[in-house]
């Protein structure tokens, strides 16, 4: 048997009573949150399973959550419980275990960013903005779209990202870098080791520099303590961030937007200062995933989310759009 319930960092998305949110034939149970602590979210996992004998799903907004409720459900299956297949998992992102997790047949499938570009676009970008070149995209918004992977097309996804991997990995250096911009993660999963391979791709192509800085925790206190450091040194000439909670760096990020052109990728600050935001619709990109648990749940039934943190706005955009497709008709 599993071990007994422990305690877990959440945020309730149900109703009192522990009913939930009703979206079309779904319960939404709640939402539980680990600040991309990888032991508390297998934790968290593990306390639903035991909690909600009749739960029907669970679905991760970050990267890890997916894989880690697998290994939930794999060690529950280990200890006598038929879970596997019956509670359906449901991810975002395409990291291996996911990948690996699709082809086993315990992951139906994720949704996927493109971190690869999110890395090579946003050094393009600073690199224009520096120069005196204009804002580009709509209103400050540049869309990289996302992708849904199953099992149907997982080998053809994981051969692209591969050879996006290899290339810029061996590319020819530059001339020595007359710029130097910061790339700044929110947490250090290894999804951003594909947004790492597309900085090197930028060092390649446009001869600039690039420092790649990820916080230990997903904790703004911790992000910031890398910008005040990047600042303090005054070596870079811009800055990409993935911002971890827009309300409480809102003064960081103006001071950071006075000394240099400031974008946002994966998670936007869109009251600060930053001149673009570049990377997913998140909000689109939680219908997708809505759309994927409608086709493998026609009968609907009752789910969990899980994710890093609620305050990020990658996180609520995503969860909104999920449950505005789950209650669709």
């Amino acid at each position: 048997m599993l071990a007994g319930p422990v305690a877990c960092r959440k945020q309730d998305a149900g109703a009192p009573g522990g009913e939930g949110i009703k979206a079309g034939k779904f319960t939404i149970l709640g939402t539980r949150t680990d600040n991309a602590d990888f032991t508390v979210a297998k934790q968290n996992a593990e306390n639903t399973l035991q909690l909600h004998p009749d739960l029907a799903g669970m679905i991760g907004i970050y990267a890890y959550n997916g894989p880690k409720s697998v290994e939930a459900l794999r060690e529950a299956q280990k200890n006598g419980r038929e879970v596997l297949g019956k509670v359906k998992v449901f991810g975002f992102d395409g990291l291996e275990e996911s990948l690996e997790a699709i082809e086993a047949g315990h992951l139906e499938g994720t949704v996927v960013q493109q971190p690869f570009e999110f890395g090579y676009q946003s050094m393009k970008v600073l690199k224009s903005l520096s120069e005196g070149g204009a804002v580009p995209g709509k209103d400050g918004l540049i869309d990289i779209p996302v992708e849904v992977v199953t099992r149907e097309n997982v080998a053809a996804y994981r051969t692209g990202v591969n050879a996006r991997l290899s290339a810029a990995k061996t590319a020819a250096p530059a001339a020595p870098a007359t710029l130097k911009f910061a790339f700044v993660s929110n947490n250090q999963g290894s999804f951003w080791e594909e947004a790492r391979a597309g900085c090197l791709k930028a060092e390649a192509e446009l001869g600039i520099g690039v420092d790649f800085q990820m916080p230990s925790l997903q904790e703004a206190a911790e992000q910031n303590r890398l910008i005040e450091s990047l600042l303090q040194k005054g070596e870079v000439q811009g800055m990409a961030i993935s911002v971890i909670s827009p309300d409480s760096q809102g003064e960081l990020l103006a001071r950071v937007a006075a000394k240099m052109p400031l974008v946002t990728h994966d998670s936007d600050a869109p009251a600060s200062a930053r001149k673009v935001y570049l990377g997913t619709n998140n909000y689109a990109a939680g219908r997708a995933l809505g759309k994927l648990v409608k086709a493998k749940l026609p009968e609907g039934g009752k789910l969990m989310i899980f994710v890093g943190s609620v305050d990020a706005r990658n996180a609520a955009d995503r969860q909104r759009g999920l449950v505005d497709e789950l209650g669709a008709p």
